[in-house]
Parts: C-alpha cells; structure tokens; sequence
C-alpha cells in the first residue's frame, strides 16, 4: 500500500500492511536550530571553542541545497542512517540500493529524501521501523532519523537530518521518505578512499545478536579483532531535549563518519567498552554535544572486503585532558562506548573493494595511539609529575642524521629498545588551529609530542652515576618535520657559528617534557640458569635450542630501524656471552650506520658473537666495525626469500611499513615488530 495525498503537517506509515498518520507541528519541518543546544555549547566551552564558533550553527540549513539533493539521489549506493529503539537507544543503520548500486534516492523538494532502500535481516532499521510503526491503543510515535552520505572515490560528504514521514514495504524493499529539516556539508578529512563497485550476490547471515547483552557481557573475540582491523566508522547519536528545552532546541538525531588508521578504534580490556579518539575536525562538536547531552552513542562498522558489518549501541561518555589521557595517554579528547548491544551480520554489504585496488589512507589520519592498558610495560608521567628534560649533546652524523642526548633530574628506568615520548610544546610553542591543510595535513592534529626509540641512555652502564639520566635519541630529518627541522636547524647553526655547543648544549636552556616512556620492542628475559630451549618446526625440518646452546636471533633493521638495536647490545647480559646474533641492515648511508653501530658495540657490556649483512646501492663504503664482527656485503634490497633462510630463536624487525612487510614474508619462528608511524 502506497501513502498519498498526504498534507505537509503529516507523518504517514506503512509498515508490515498498516497505515499510520500523525499531524506534526509545522515548525518541525523546517530549521529546527535556534543556536547550540546545551550539550554543544557545554564541548566548545570545554575545548576553549565558544567564541569561534558561537554562531557557526548558522552553517546547518533548514532544507537541502539543490547540491545535496543530487549528491544524495546520484551518487551514493548506500547512505548510513540513525534511528531509535524501543528503549531510545541510537543504532546506525545501513541503507544500499537494490545490489549496490546508484539511483535509488529521489528528492522531489528541497525538504523531501524518498529511499528505495534494501534492508537486510537483522539491520537494526526494521525493529526500530517496527516499534515506531504503531502502539496498542492505534497512535504513532514520532520516528526521528539523520543519515550522513559519502562517496568514498572522492571524499565527498553530505548530512541531513529530520524525521520519517512514511515507511512502505515494497516487496523486498522498503520505501523510506524523510523530511529533512537540517543539512550541512562536511571536510572531506579522514575518509580513506576507495574504488567501490557493486556486489549484488550478498547472502548475508546473522552471527552474532545481543540486543541487550548482560552486565558482566564481552564481546566475541572475533568482533575485537574485526573493530581493530577497521580505519571506518559510523557514528550516530541522540540529542534528547527536556521539555522545557524543546521549543527552542527540540529532539533530533545525528550521524557522523569517523576515519583514522585500522585499529584507531580501541577495545578496553573489559572486552565491551570502545574508546573513540576525537581528531581535529570543524570545531561545531554535534557528535559529542550530542553525547554531552545524551550519554548514548551507535556505531557501525564496514567491511569493504567481505560485506561484513559490526552495529553496537552503548552508553556513551566524553572525556577530555587529564581524564582522557589517563585512558588513552597523549589523547587530549575522546568518547567511550560501554556497550549494551551488538549485532553482527556477514556478507550484507552490496558494494566492496574493487579487485586489484587499494585504498588509499587520508593523509590526516594520525597514527594510531594505543589505550593505557595496552602498554603494561609503559611509564606515563602525569601532569603534576612531569619530568622536564634539558637538551645537552648533538652529535651529528650527516646532514640528515643526528642524536640528540637529553638529561633528566630524575632517574629513570629505561629497557633498551624503548622509546621517549616528548612534548615540544615549551620548545615551539602550541600549534594554531587549521581546519585543513593541504600542504602539511600532518599539522592539523600536531599536538608537537612526538615518540622516538632511545638509542643510549647512562642506566645501562654497568654503574651508574649521578642522580639523573641521560638518554640519546637518534633520529633522521623528516622532509617538512616541525620537530625535527627545529631541532636539525638548530645543530646546523651551532655547527657553523657556534660548534663548542654541540658538545655541552646545556647553556642553550633547552628543554620539552617527558610524557613517558614506553614500549615492549625489547629482548625477551629468560632464565639464566636453564638456558633457552625452543623447537621450529618448517616442513621437514625440526631444530631444536637445546639446554645452554647459543641462544640465536635475527634483527632485521631498515635504516634508521637500526636504534632499538644499538640499545639492545647494551642489554646483552654475561650470561648470553653464547649469543649469536645475525643483523640485516637495508640502508642508504651503509658508513653512518656502520659507524652507529661500532659505537654500541664499543658500549655494550658484554661481547656477543654479530654477523651482520649490508644491503645498500651504496657499492663503496668502509667498515668501522671490530675485527670480532663478521661483516657481508650485498647490493639492493634485502628480500624475503634471504630472511627466511636463518633460523631463529626470535626475529625482530623494525622499519618503515612496507619494508617490514616484504621481509617478514616467509620468516619461520616468532616475529616482533617496531615500525614508524608519522
């Protein structure tokens, strides 16, 4: 049964063969903004946003441009939509045209979004459609929606929100027009793109459903692993007003994407709790005013590979500076979702990754930050014990590789292969908002801390002297680096006019804070009076490290990579004088790394049986090595079918991504990863 005829003041519903209608107030259809609501204004005062944004509300549109009618009706094959339960929960719902493809919405006014939708079994759309669809005594409650459009190829994004008009069945289908009363553009920030064609061959399955899961409930293993494996999100939220609130700011819902690197999502340990980090975006802040408001939040995630999708529903919370921090360290602003139900459902999604494409990661996305809880062998330092740390030696190896030695006042206890977590923020200043940044998008959310691995710090020394630590960061210039150009410029000047300097930097008076200190890339401790014992097994072959045998492991470092390894020589106790330790360095600079690596070993404690193989394009280079280290020499790169061939205890790597990716490629045994993330 169609609906018609229907008066603008109508609210109209058919759904599993009943009809329903309902006079709305005709100020509903139009702008519902009169200014922020309480839960927006309570986050941009928290964020210092007020009066930037004070009346950037004015930005939302009472109805669609002609723009965002044809953006909508053209060019998406499925639009993400949030709707409510029957116990006002928010689910983020997918609506996809028939087999994926374009075409299937309409817009006859500039208020009007008619879908001709696919809905699956199991979407939480149709409960919700259901329970909105009529009560015992014959009346019908008012069905909200917000729905967020993106084109994935080109990062293009378009919102709207309102209510549902009229819900029909249509065989297979269901037949949605919404009357949207508030519409904005959006950035095109953190949307990873991708070349989506249509899959209309879905059989989707219900795996996993608990609408309402128990206190004590976790999620499946298997569902963790699929949100740490996701760089998308849909996020949906409630703004519930009071009725004192409602003329001015009356009840709506909002959909939003969230992007970042795969796993930028994060599961707490209690298996239920989702921690979502807020990236710098346009500042107006409705998801989490909405949350502010309305401690409730969906999300949904995609797959684009297999179709699979992921909703839950929870309790939501924001959580700003020192709380935020104490959750997800060096985060400043972030959402948790406690949740309360999930649905999992495969195969569902019409459109995927078109076969021999990759997606192609926004160069806003920063990387990944890790929960607190993550890092159990991770310090953090709190703002009322933070530790400032003073620049007191440069030593420069080229033109773009150099160590920088901090002290500290304090000791610290730091196992080689960790990394210093520092806040530049004293040394350059905070940096300044910017809503986009095409030339630099890593500046947009610079919060000046950076990470780097300790390459030496004086606890290593067999004694120890002083009250305080030293520690020394080798790092390489990165192209366009806020931090590492300050701190290059600075070594290049004092090196033409003032080179004593470089030597004893203390009198130059400066400092950056030490956040933490952190990371598990270490060696792994055994039992000095057993000795390592451990079997790998590659097809026919069985090898066996036996009681007091040498203990034997493969570093597998890429340039820079090497630091983490330079300080694990340091970490090589008496007891492991049986060590034997083959270390494959792919390089440009074959001398300076060389050269690194004979001033570790000079350091290093305890001598330990090295072989290290060379990889450079570089054919000429010298060799400071000791005459106890066997040195090979190679041209190119090193490749996956060289790795493989040594058999190890343990294999650590550490490089750029890619690189760590080729080599590891057919390595037997246990493999331990360190890369870079900028």
């Amino acid at each position: 049964m169609r609906w018609s005829g229907v008066g603008i003041n109508d609210d109209v519903f058919s759904f599993s063969n009943r009809l329903y209608c309902i006079s709305i107030p005709l100020y509903l259809i139009m702008s519902s903004l009169n200014g922020w609501h309480k839960g927006e204004r309570a986050i941009q005062e928290k964020l210092g946003f007020q009066g930037a944004v004070s009346q950037s509300w004015t930005q939302i549109e009472g109805e669609m441009p002609e723009q965002h009618r044809d953006f909508h009706s053209t060019r998406l094959p499925f639009i993400p939509v949030t709707t409510l339960d029957s116990m006002g929960r928010p689910w983020s719902s997918i609506l996809a045209g028939p087999d994926g493809e374009i075409g299937w919405v309409s817009s006859e006014t500039y208020d009007q979004l008619s879908m001709l939708a696919e809905v699956w079994d199991g979407d939480p759309l149709k409960a919700n459609a259901d329970y909105h669809a009529g009560t015992t005594d014959g009346s019908q409650r008012k069905m909200l929606i917000a729905g967020i459009g993106v084109e994935f190829s080109t990062r293009r994004r378009n919102k709207f929100a309102g209510s549902v008009k009229a819900i029909e069945k249509q065989g297979e289908l269901l037949n949605i027009c919404a009357t949207v009363n508030e519409a904005i553009g959006n950035c095109p920030k953190y949307i990873t793109i991708r070349n989506l064609v249509p899959f209309p061959h879905t059989k989707h399955r219900v795996i996993h459903q608990e609408i309402n899961i128990p206190p004590t409930g976790r999620l499946p293993l298997d569902l963790i692993t699929f949100i740490l494996s996701s760089d998308t999100v849909f996020l949906g939220s409630s703004y519930s007003a009071s009725e004192e609130d409602a003329p001015r700011f009356p009840s709506h819902l909002g959909m939003n994407h969230r992007g970042g690197r795969p796993g930028f999502v994060r599961v707490r340990n209690d298996g239920r709790t989702l921690v979502l980090p807020d990236y710098s975006g346009n500042r107006l802040m409705t998801s989490l005013g909405n949350i502010e408001a309305t401690a409730l939040a969906s999300l949904t995630f995609p797959s684009f590979t297999d179709g699979s999708l992921l909703y839950v529903t929870g309790i939501a919370h924001n959580l700003f500076g020192a709380p935020a921090q104490a959750i997800m360290p060096s985060q400043n602003a972030l959402s948790t979702i406690e949740i309360t139900g999930y649905i999992f459902i495969e195969d569902a999604l019409p459109v995927r990754q078109r076969e021999g494409t990759e997606p192609q990661r926004s160069p806003y996305a920063p990387p990944v930050k890790l929960l607190k809880e993550e890092q159990a062998s991770s310090t953090y330092f709190s703002t009322e014990d933070a530790i400032h740390a003073t620049l007191s030696r440069i030593q420069l190896h080229s033109s773009d590789i150099a160590t920088f030695t901090f002290e500290s006042p304090r000791k610290l206890n730091i196992i080689p292969g960790q990394a210093a977590i520092l806040d530049f923020t004293s040394f350059l200043g905070a940096s300044p908002y910017r809503h986009m940044a095409a030339e630099n998008p890593n500046s947009v959310n610079d919060d000046r801390i950076r990470t780097w691995t300790i390459s030496w710090c004086s606890s290593w020394k067999s004694v120890a002297d002083g009250v305080g630590t030293s520690f020394s960061l080798t790092m390489r210039l990165k192209p366009g680096g806020v931090i590492t150009g300050a701190l290059f410029g600075i070594a290049s000047k004092l090196s033409a006019v003032r080179p004593e300097l470089l030597e004893d930097s203390r009198p130059l008076g400066l400092g950056v804070t030490l956040v933490g200190i952190v990371g598990d890339f270490v060696l792994e401790p055994t039992d000095p009076h057993e000795g390592p014992k451990i079997a790998v097994t590659r097809e026919e072959e069985h090898i066996s490290f036996r009681k007091n045998a040498p203990r034997k492991l493969l570093w597998i470092a890429g340039g820079i990579g090497i630091t983490p390894f330079l300080a694990m020589l340091s970490d090589i106790p008496s007891h492991f004088a049986e060590y034997e330790i083959t270390l494959l360095l792919s390089t440009r600079e074959p001398d300076v790394m060389l050269s690194l690596l004979s001033n570790a070993i000079e350091a290093a404690a305890h001598e330990v049986k090295l072989v290290v193989h060379v990889f450079s394009h570089t054919e000429q280079f010298k060799s400071s090595l000791p005459t106890s280290v066997s040195l090979h020499r190679h041209s190119g790169r090193i490749t996956s079918s060289f790795a493989s061939d040594f058999k190890a205890e343990c294999v650590y790597v550490c490089g750029p991504e890619m690189f760590e990716r080729e080599v590891i490629q057919g390595v037997v045994g246990k493999v331990r990863k360190e890369g870079f993330a900028y």
